[in-house]
């Protein structure tokens, strides 16, 4: 796409290139990156070579070690990151978003197995009942919704390395395989909440939830998969609810809001 109102001010934007890569001769601006509804993405070219700048929204915490989760071999190479103010610039990655081209449950099992082997372990934890604590601070769900999320008796059944942000807008399909993208809030997990992200992220019914799972992880029990289920839109309900709260007028943030109320409401009903 071209050069438009998503770009506010291109001169400050290959100024701030230029100082994450200050060796760099040649910078200019290609396009903005849709997708993004947290941080801005922006695709610029650097001596000739493709790239993208990520400009953190800084209203969002810090994400310590994100720079070394990057470091993994199904993540875009890292080129600069800032530490303080968490602004990257990582390699452009050739191939398709899993939103313009989507997998079936066995191909998206695969390449979580894949991607859980080489993402690090011990660098931090992912504590999502914290995270969704944060979300709702100053809030409260509907009454419903609360009595469930109070209900649920939801515990890790595995940790390792997770993604936790998994979803059809953070996975590119390229040549050679997959390129994961949006790492801030990696940390050991249990690996079903990123399988259960990625399978509603590319619209899976329950049929072909159950034979994703069922590939990625043949033992695990029915229960922890609908109590997992649950949370995961629990945090995207609180998400929604938090970005709503401090104005954001995107379209798709109060579709989450109404469709995550719905989905809760559904599995808590089985």
């Amino acid at each position: 796409m071209p050069l438009g109102t998503d770009v506010d001010n291109p001169a400050g934007l290959i100024e701030r290139a230029k100082a994450l890569l200050p060796d760099a001769k040649e910078v200019s601006l290609i396009e903005f990156l849709e997708g993004g509804w947290s941080n801005r993405n922006y695709r610029i070219a650097i001596d000739g070579n493709e790239a993208v700048l990520r400009v953190k929204n800084q209203m969002f915490d810090d994400s310590p070690g994100e720079n070394l989760y990057l470091a993994n071999p199904l993540a875009p190479r890292l080129l600069a990151y800032d530490k303080t103010s968490g602004d990257m610039i990582t390699e452009f990655v050739e191939g398709e978003l899993l939103v313009n081209s989507p997998i079936d449950p066995a191909t998206a099992a695969n390449y979580m197995l894949e991607l859980h082997q080489h993402i690090p372990q011990k660098i931090r934890v992912y504590d999502v009942q914290k995270v969704i604590a944060t979300y709702l601070k100053g809030l409260q769900m509907k009454v419903d919704l609360q009595q469930i999320y109070d209900g649920l008796d939801w515990q890790p059944e595995n940790i390792c390395g997770c993604h936790n942000e998994l979803n059809d807008w953070n996975v590119i399909k390229t040549d050679t395989g997959f390129c994961t993208l949006d790492w801030e809030s990696a940390g050991d997990h249990d690996p079903i909440f990123d399988v259960i992200g990625l399978c509603y992220g590319l619209e899976f019914n329950d049929t072909q939830f159950r034979k994703c799972i069922k590939i990625y992880d043949s033992n695990v029990k029915p229960l922890h998969v609908r109590t997992t289920r649950i949370l995961y839109q629990i945090r995207e309900h609180a998400w929604a609810l938090d970005r709503l709260r401090h104005g954001s007028k995107h379209d798709g943030i109060l579709k989450q809001k109404i469709d995550t109320e719905a989905e809760i409401l559904r599995l808590a009903a089985y």
